[in-house]
């Protein structure tokens, strides 16, 4: 197939295979179409996902055959896909191995009756556009031994019970595929006992399993940074412009993080996002960023990339996001909530730890009057958003708790108390509509924002009539059909293009609506997300 003409699938049909160092993205044709070595955040070895003209990509597939069902194994990260074809059937099983020193990416086809043909390209073209014929970090060896040259095609056939071995690894220590059986094994052993120590209930138990799975592979395990997404540019809208660079950490996203590991008994994971976020991003030394590299260090300036066609036409194609340079204010209510929820759990925090704590704390009491740029990193002018208020007020009260349950300075808790319900009264004020009889997306607006779903789950107001009200009302204007709902009004951002729902925003309303005893209808909105 000539690269020029190739036409990416929906995204929907793409898998995510990982390591927790990086990630691919396969599709149901065979076909790994991004994959960045050795981490989440260099440039990519395969990249026609977002580069179809000029990316690399590595197929391995049967000729004539059909995909026919795909799944993941049962508290597994191991892929497996079904082919069928006139002659045979076949199960093409890829994985990343873990727990070695470098990364492995393995790929085992196994005819299950008849025959089959099949065929393998193994074209690496590192960078972003993708250069071909250059140095590839990568070494593909194969049992049986196939010829493979970069970029042509190589055929095989199997008959039953017979199966072809494929395995990726760094050129500087390469792994024979002659012991890539027993990595399959090691891997699904090690995944299994991992799922195993997750403490749930039996209801919903594989959906919650699947999402922990998926939580732990976008983990960097070498500083415990989570990472938002493995790719970047990949579109809000087919053709638009919304395509961002998400191959970063959040804090944010950290300390969303911990809760959940927390409660389902994962502490090792929940102690490694908070031990990055003191130790490495948000030391206490500087005022927190929105985002960092995997190291904790600043992140690179957004740049738009020449010369790449981007998935389906989306340009422009980005590396490097320009929301690293804004302010947003509630970053440190979830960093502290974070440190916090962790405190609660077992009672313990280093030296740095407590630094740190104090250090955000002392910049939150001394600058919450501040406008900011608010959660949705709009490219505007700052306002004093409501939920960023709230925020504030989180950091300052969960503070407090911390530091009474450490027995840490009285002296220095007493004015984060206090700073705490100066924070509270002035939300009142001005964050709260008497006419509308809800909060507002900020001060002054009547617009709502679906970042005050949060409200119910933050301890910073119990009037469930308030609550209700909020909830009702961002449900009512935010809608986008269906379970789905809007960040904030569309086309209130000063971008190009149309907002797209986003998907955490449901499930903000489901927790909210639980939190306020409805139920019935948080379990109906549950089964339709």
């Amino acid at each position: 197939m000539v690269a020029a003409s190739w036409r990416p699938p929906p995204i929907r049909d793409y898998a995510l295979l990982g390591d927790t160092r990086t990630a691919a993205l396969t599709s149901v044709w065979g076909s790994i179409d991004w994959l960045c070595w050795p981490r989440f955040d260099s440039e990519p070895i395969f990249g026609r996902l977002i580069d179809p003209q000029r990316g690399g990509h590595f197929e391995l597939s049967i000729l004539g055959a059909t995909p026919t069902s795909r799944r993941y194994r049962d508290r597994s990260a191991i892929l497996e896909t079904t082919w069928k074809a006139k002659a045979g059937e076949a199960t093409l099983l890829e994985v990343m191995a873990m727990g070695g020193k470098g990364s492995v990416l393995i790929r085992r086809f196994t005819c299950e009756m008849g025959h089959v043909a099949g065929r393998l390209v193994f074209d690496p073209r590192p960078g972003l556009p993708g250069k071909a014929g250059k140095h590839s970090p990568l070494v593909l060896l194969t049992d049986p031994e196939l010829r493979v040259r970069p970029r042509h095609p190589t055929e095989f056939k199997l008959s039953r019970g017979q199966s072809l071995l494929v395995v990726l690894s760094g050129r500087d220590d390469p792994v024979s595929a002659k012991g890539a059986g027993k990595l399959i094994n090691e891997t699904d052993d090690w995944w299994r006992d991992w799922c195993d120590e997750i403490r749930s209930g039996n209801h919903y138990r594989d959906v919650l399993v699947r999402s922990l799975i998926n939580l732990r592979l976008l983990t960097y395990t070498p500083t415990g940074a989570p990472v938002a997404a493995p790719t970047t540019s990949l579109p809000e809208q087919i053709g638009g412009s919304r395509n961002w660079d998400y191959r970063l950490s959040w804090p944010r996203d950290a300390s969303v993080g911990v809760a959940a590991f927390l409660a389902v008994g994962k502490y090792k994971e929940a102690r490694a996002f908070v031990t990055w976020l003191v130790s490495r991003a948000c030391t206490g030394g500087d005022p927190i960023r929105v985002l960092y590299d995997l190291e904790g260090n600043r992140a690179r300036r957004e740049r738009d990339l020449w010369g790449v066609a981007g998935y389906l036409g989306s340009r422009p194609v980005r590396v490097g996001n320009l929301a690293a340079e804004q302010h947003q204010l509630d970053v440190y209510g979830w960093v502290v909530d974070a440190v916090w929820n962790l405190v609660d759990a077992d009672r313990k925090l280093g030296r740095k730890g407590r630094q740190a704590l104090a250090a955000y704390a002392d910049w939150v009491a001394a600058n919450w009057r501040d406008p900011d740029a608010g959660l949705w990193e709009i490219r505007g002018e700052p306002a004093h958003y409501v939920h960023s208020k709230v925020w504030a007020w989180i950091a300052l009260d969960r503070a407090a708790r911390t530091a009474k349950v450490l027995r840490m300075s009285r002296h220095r808790t007493a004015g984060w108390e206090r700073e705490r319900e100066l924070v509270a009264d002035h939300i009142q004020i001005h964050g709260f509509s008497n006419e509308l009889g809800s909060y507002v997306r900020a001060y002054g607006s009547t617009e709502m924002d679906s970042a005050l779903l949060l409200l119910p789950l933050t301890g910073f107001d119990d009037d469930r009539t308030r609550l209700g009200a909020t909830v009702d009302r961002i449900w009512k204007q935010l809608g986008a059909g269906g379970p789905l709902i809007y960040r904030y009004p569309p086309g209130q951002d000063g971008l190009p293009g149309k907002e797209g729902a986003f998907l955490p925003c449901s499930f903000w309303l489901l927790e909210a609506l639980l939190r306020l005893g409805r139920i019935d209808e948080g379990l109906r909105l549950f089964e339709q997300v």
